[in-house]
C-alpha cells in the first residue's frame, strides 16, 4: 500500500511539474494574475462553492456506467493491522450494480460479493471458506466517494491545472475532520468534466470509531480511483444459487 502511494504522489508531481503545462504559466503576460473558471465553483485561486463542485461530480456521473476501486489501510505503530478493498461496478443511474469488499485482519479474511437492484439485493458472505447468503439493503449505488466531498473541497488550500492530461485538476489540503478520520492530508484529482476520478489520503482512526479495522489511534492511508465506463456489470456465477436459497429460506 505504501509502494502504491508513493506511486500516485509521483504522478500527481509530474501533473504539477513543469512551466510549460500549467494554465497562467504559457509566458503571455496577458493572463498573469488571472483567475480562470476551471470547473464550477473551482479557480485556480482555490474552491468557491463547494457545492457546485459535489453537483457538477454527481451530474456528470448519474446517467453513466463507472467502475471504482478503494484500498485502505490501517497501520499501528508503523505494522499493518488490517485492510480493506472495495470495488464497483455499476450501470447507468445506479442499478444493478455489483460491489465487492475484501477484509483482511490478523483474525483472517471476509469477503462480501454484493449484487445491488431494485428488486432483490443479494449478498454473497465467505468468511474462511463458509459461504452463506442473504438479502442485501442497498437497491442501487451512487457516485458519492467514500468521503464527504463537499468537506474535502472546503477544505481545499491549492489548485494546479495540467493542460497536456485533458485539463485535469489536482487539488491539494489538510483538515482536521473528514468523515470518519482526524488529521488529514489529501490529495483530490478531478477529471477535466469536473468529477472526482481520484484521492489519496492519510489521516488517523479515532479510538471510539467503530470499524473492524480500529484499534488504538491507528494511522488509516485510502487511495480511491473512479472510471467511467460503456456498460454496467455482468451478473456473478453465484446469483442463481443464491436466489434459490434465499427463496427457500423464505419460503420456510
Amino acid at each position: 500500500m505504501r509502494g502504491r502511494l508513493a506511486l500516485f504522489a509521483v504522478v500527481l508531481v509530474v501533473l504539477t511539474a513543469g512551466c510549460g503545462g500549467l494554465v497562467g504559466d504559457d509566458g503571455d503576460d496577458d493572463d498573469e494574475g488571472a483567475d480562470h473558471e476551471l470547473a464550477p465553483g473551482l479557480t485556480e485561486s482555490g474552491v468557491t462553492d463547494s457545492n457546485l463542485l459535489v453537483n457538477e461530480h454527481r451530474s456528470q456521473l448519474e446517467d453513466r456506467s463507472f467502475r471504482t476501486e478503494l484500498e485502505r489501510t490501517v497501520v499501528d505503530d508503523g505494522t499493518a493491522v488490517g485492510a480493506e478493498h472495495v470495488s464497483q461496478a455499476v450501470a447507468a443511474g445506479g442499478a444493478p450494480a455489483r460491489e465487492r469488499t475484501v477484509l483482511e485482519d490478523d483474525t483472517g479474511t471476509v469477503e462480501y460479493d454484493q449484487w445491488i437492484q431494485p428488486e432483490t439485493p443479494l449478498v454473497r458472505h465467505n468468511e474462511s471458506g463458509s459461504v452463506a447468503y442473504d438479502v442485501g439493503g442497498h437497491q442501487s449505488v451512487d457516485p458519492s466517494p467514500p468521503i464527504p466531498l463537499d468537506d474535502a473541497y472546503d477544505a481545499v488550500d491549492s489548485v494546479a491545472v495540467e493542460e497536456d492530461s485533458s485539463e485535469r485538476y489536482v487539488l491539494e489540503g489538510t483538515t482536521e475532520d473528514l468523515g470518519s478520520y482526524e488529521s488529514v492530508s489529501f490529495t483530490l484529482v478531478l477529471a477535466e468534466e469536473g468529477y472526482l476520478e481520484a484521492y489519496a489520503l492519510e489521516g488517523i482512526l479515532p479510538d471510539d470509531e467503530e470499524s473492524v479495522l480500529a484499534t488504538d489511534r491507528t494511522t488509516v492511508e485510502e487511495e480511491f480511483f473512479l472510471e467511467p465506463t460503456e456498460t454496467g456489470p455482468e451478473e456473478p456465477a453465484w446469483l442463481e444459487e443464491a436466489r434459490e436459497k434465499t427463496a427457500a429460506e423464505h419460503d420456510d
